[in-house]
């Protein structure tokens, strides 16, 4: 069935579709979920996802969905987008997610289609939901975060071995939007960064991560700085050996030589 509504959560929440503005934000909320929660979700249990910290009145519980129901509003073939299914709500077929979308180009398993999927990344996931705690108290936040990096991380390995080190390295840029303290998204992006032959670059990239991980300390060598820096010492191990493997010229991880 073809898609007429696309929710997007890979990045700020957005509707595309809709047939009119949801009037209460509640109502976006429980949109995103129920992209997410494909199976369909009871009426005594959505509200606690959307309200964990509060008890909600039936009344609010049943106008929110009233008004998702009329926002997303009717298919081609006059049935609503988010129909009655006695006491469970579940968005028809009509309506899809950008994950849904997402893991459908990564299950092919070729590296275009995941540079495709990875184009879906507008941002950090969920953005824009006030309330938004259900994504990590039910792990949905994390599958997802997960699914974009684990397609990240083949993609870029497949996309190096074809010596196509500037689409690896741009495929995990995106990831590490969605994900930003990825040191494996790291390690990726340095094989790739010392296979497009920027020394400079390489530091950079490992500057980027030693930011993030609490020391703003330069990782170069030389200098008066050996290749026992301990500045070094906070990230995994195995990203200091290859940061110091591709800085000597020696085989990257996964047996492709730099070009430094």
């Amino acid at each position: 069935m073809t898609a007429e509504v696309r929710i997007g959560v890979l990045g700020p929440v957005a509707v595309d579709g809709a047939a009119r503005p949801f009037r209460r934000s509640a109502s976006l909320e429980l949109v995103a979920y129920l992209s997410l929660h494909r199976q369909g979700v009871a009426y005594t249990e959505w509200p606690v996802a959307i309200w964990p910290d509060r008890a909600v009145s039936s009344a609010t519980v049943h106008s929110t969905a009233s008004d998702a129901r009329r926002a997303l509003g009717r298919a081609t073939d006059g049935r609503w987008h988010l129909p009655h299914h006695g006491g469970h709500l579940r968005l028809s077929e009509t309506v899809r997610c950008d994950v849904d979308r997402f893991a459908a180009l990564e299950a092919t398993g070729d590296p275009d289609s995941v540079v495709e999927a990875m184009r879906l990344v507008r941002g950090r996931l969920f953005r824009g939901l006030r309330r938004a705690d259900w994504a990590v108290l039910d792990g949905t936040e994390a599958a997802v975060e997960g699914l974009v990096v684990g397609a990240a991380l083949r993609a870029a390995d497949r996309l190096m071995r074809s010596d196509r080190a500037d689409d690896a390295a741009w495929v995990v840029r995106r990831a590490l939007v969605v994900s930003p303290y990825d040191e494996r998204l790291y390690r990726a992006l340095l094989r790739a960064t010392a296979l497009q032959g920027n020394r400079r670059a390489l530091r950079a990239t490992m500057t980027q991560l030693l930011t993030l991980a609490g020391d703003v300390a330069s990782p170069q060598t030389g200098r008066g700085r050996n290749e026992k820096n301990p500045a070094l010492t906070c990230v995994h191990p195995l990203t200091a050996e290859l940061y110091r493997d591709l800085l000597r010229g020696a085989p990257a991880i996964g047996g492709v030589p730099s070009r430094l």
